[in-house]
């Protein structure tokens, strides 16, 4: 929690918390990977290994966090802020009600290939993040409220 409010400090509108959230994705697939090769590794370095994923997992987490806050505020249209914080917040329910079985049963039966696969999953979407922000930056720039004036978006 130290350094919360420095990590979190680039994500403050859509495209750089766009960048923090596809750094976020490489440091978290980085953490999966780190955790998949604990397994086979001795017990000492083991530990040391879990260790640092736990370190890498939590600024991948907090950048994650951030970011992904600053992007539903930020990409939300002006008169339907309540209702994008809405879906973000039920959705965010949903990723906590179904989130901890879907893992488990992708990492304690998928074994290393699970991690892999989440690593892969995390990487992934991280790196789409820029792409789709700066799409719906576009269109919501296309977009004209009933004054005719385009929506501006905050960079």
């Amino acid at each position: 929690m130290l350094l919360a409010v420095r990590l979190s400090g680039s994500a403050r509108h859509a495209l750089p918390a766009a960048g923090t959230m596809r750094r976020a994705g490489l440091v978290l697939a980085a953490g999966m990977l780190l955790w998949a090769v604990t397994g086979a590794a001795p017990t000492a370095l083991a530990t040391i290994l879990l260790l640092g994923a736990t370190v890498i997992y939590t600024v991948g987490d907090l950048w994650h966090g951030t970011a992904g806050a600053a992007l539903a505020y930020d990409l939300a249209a002006p008169d339907a802020l309540g209702a994008y914080q809405g879906v973000d917040a039920l959705l965010t329910g949903l990723a906590r009600a179904a989130g901890p079985a879907l893992l488990t049963w992708l990492v304690l039966d998928g074994g290393p290939i699970g991690w892999l696969a989440l690593a892969g999953l995390l990487a992934g979407t991280g790196l789409a993040v820029p792409a789709l922000t700066r799409r719906a930056l576009a269109n919501r720039a296309e977009r004209s409220p009933a004054s005719g004036q385009p929506i501006s978006s905050s960079t």
